[in-house]
């Protein structure tokens, strides 16, 4: 016969291990749920991002520059913080002016909004 003590110990040990597999059951969980929310993320930005793509290649071929590489990126910077960066290559960019330049960068860079009124998009013209 075991003694109170023994008893208690006993019952102590199967409480811990009760309490540990609740906690592990809890975590599984919780990480499923993150992972979902970034797979529902990424699928939404890369629907924007296809989106954007298609109209800026669209805004450069009807001034001109078709056939433009057009590259997008996104960095994250936290949970909720953003940049995007827009690389456009064709040949006649280079024999821009620095105004022309920056006019076509700014123009651009309005493209953002297709990601949220406050999105930051840089852009860089090769």
């Amino acid at each position: 016969m075991k003694s109170k003590s023994e008893k208690w110990i006993g019952r102590m040990i199967i409480g811990l291990f009760i309490i540990m597999a609740l906690a592990l059951c809890i975590g599984v969980t919780a990480s499923a749920r993150g992972k979902a929310l970034r797979e529902e993320r990424q699928k939404a930005y890369l629907e924007k991002k296809a989106v954007v793509v298609r109209t800026v290649r669209e805004y450069l071929s009807e001034r001109g520059y078709q056939n433009s590489g057009v590259t997008l990126t996104r960095r994250e910077y936290g949970e909720d913080e953003e940049e995007y960066q827009l690389a456009v290559h064709h040949g006649r960019l280079e024999h821009l002016s620095d105004s022309e330049r920056e006019e076509l960068e700014d123009a651009l860079a309005q493209f953002a909004s297709g990601f949220g009124s406050d999105a930051v998009m840089l852009v860089t013209l090769n």
